[in-house]
């Protein structure tokens, strides 16, 4: 089977600002999170700092043996991964400061299957050891790492059910749901609809009690939310609300609370949808400064910016913009294409979704050699920003957060730059 090494997100430590490391562990995160074993076989490793190269294959070697031996013809493919992994990481000199984040698993790769391992040198420390195998890749050590954007939780509850699910930047993620038991209310009466009463309210308490279980495990432990909206029909959302059931923390984080049609996981989209415009105001105030400051620039006859993408990085490859601003949704790359002959390399910036381009890129004859036989690569727009920002002493400011100023800047085509001096 090949091995091939995926994207080395080492830029998520190496970027010139935080929005900008951010927006690169945003990208590494979905695309990790993206692949998915046939059985458990996907390894993660989290290796924190002052551990050494030896250190790591030993623990490794040791978890190998745990495994059993088995003749090679039928080693299952978490075996044939973990040998990989410590042949892979027997390469490496050392660990660098901030721990380093490897990821093996086999998934389809340019039209074939290959063994690939992802790294990444976080942009904080990682605070301890992990070694994990699944169908998918355990990223909740670098989701923790996302400081600079809100992590909404959602809760869509009623007596007979509560679902949950989560907003991290502009990705939407269902969780879970659970279902009370409690029956429906009774139509008997006198002493036995008194007594059927007492069991149900106390039923619906055991029932609040299992939702702040939940709640705390899913928003607390698992994924850390700064915001909280809850949702629902009728009155339970309240009656739960008013109790004394969450957790403080996620009491100060409750922030907005919404009548829905129901409590299942329609609910919780139902509940998303009906306070989008409550979350546009939770932008960032670096973003919003940002932003401001370009209106106002704009607003001037002789004011000191400029927009578009061809302008912008115009601008930066001249020194003329100091500061460039972009949206994380653009689709833009660079789409780089090596000749395999005689390693004449072409680019062009793109559209991701314009599959024709990179067809046209890949089945033209090499310019130099008449080859067609190429190597192609896609570089992120905000990478291509980047680099020519490192050549001119200017800096890249990524605007992620859902919001009214992220609008903005959306209308001048995604790109903007402050500039030194008009021409």
């Amino acid at each position: 089977m090949p091995i091939q090494n995926g994207p080395n997100f080492h830029a998520c430590h190496m970027a010139t600002t935080n929005s900008v490391k951010q927006h690169k562990l945003r990208k590494l995160i979905a695309w990790l999170a993206d692949k998915e074993g046939r059985e458990k076989d996907f390894i993660s490793l989290y290796i924190p700092p002052k551990t050494t190269i030896d250190e790591i294959i030993a623990a490794l070697k040791k978890q190998n043996n745990s495994l059993g031996k088995k003749p090679e013809p039928i080693e299952d493919q978490h075996q044939k991964t973990l040998k990989n992994l410590i042949q892979h990481l027997k390469r490496e000199k050392e660990i660098p400061e901030n721990g380093l984040a490897v990821f093996s698993g086999t998934f389809p790769t340019n039209n074939q299957e290959n063994l690939n391992f992802t790294e990444i040198i976080p942009p904080e420390p990682l605070a301890k050891y992990l070694y994990a195998v699944d169908n998918h890749f355990q990223l909740e050590p670098l989701r923790g790492m996302l400081r600079d954007q809100k992590i909404v939780g959602l809760i869509a509850l009623d007596a007979k059910e509560t679902s949950f699910g989560t907003l991290i930047g502009e990705h939407f993620e269902p969780l879970e749901s659970i279902t009370s038991g409690i029956p429906g209310k009774s139509g008997k009466g006198g002493q036995s609809q008194r007594r059927y009463e007492r069991e149900r309210n106390m039923e619906l308490t055991n029932y609040f009690h299992r939702i702040a279980e939940h709640t705390t495990k899913l928003f607390l432990e698992n994924h850390k939310i700064t915001v909280l909206l809850v949702g629902g029909p009728g009155p339970t959302k309240d009656d739960f609300l008013k109790g004394d059931y969450l957790h403080y923390e996620l009491k100060n984080a409750l922030l907005d609370t919404f009548d829905t049609q129901s409590a299942g996981t329609e609910g919780v989209k139902e509940l998303l949808k009906k306070s989008s415009d409550t979350l546009k105001g939770l932008c960032a105030p670096e973003e919003k400064q940002a932003v401001e400051r370009l209106m106002e620039e704009l607003a001037k006859q002789d004011g000191l910016v400029t927009y578009g993408m061809d302008s912008v990085l115009a601008a930066l490859k001249t020194g003329q913009a100091e500061v460039a601003l972009v949206t994380d949704n653009t689709d833009i790359i660079e789409n780089i294409v090596l000749c395999r002959q005689c390693g004449l390399s072409k680019a062009k910036i793109i559209d991701k979704k314009n599959t024709q381009t990179i067809k046209e890129m890949t089945s033209s004859p090499c310019e130099r050699c008449g080859a067609i036989d190429y190597e192609a690569e896609e570089k992120d727009i905000v990478d291509v920003l980047e680099d020519a920002a490192t050549q001119t002493d200017a800096t890249v400011e990524v605007i992620s957060t859902a919001s009214e100023e992220k609008a903005k800047l959306a209308s001048l085509g995604g790109f903007a730059a402050f500039l030194r001096y008009k021409q």
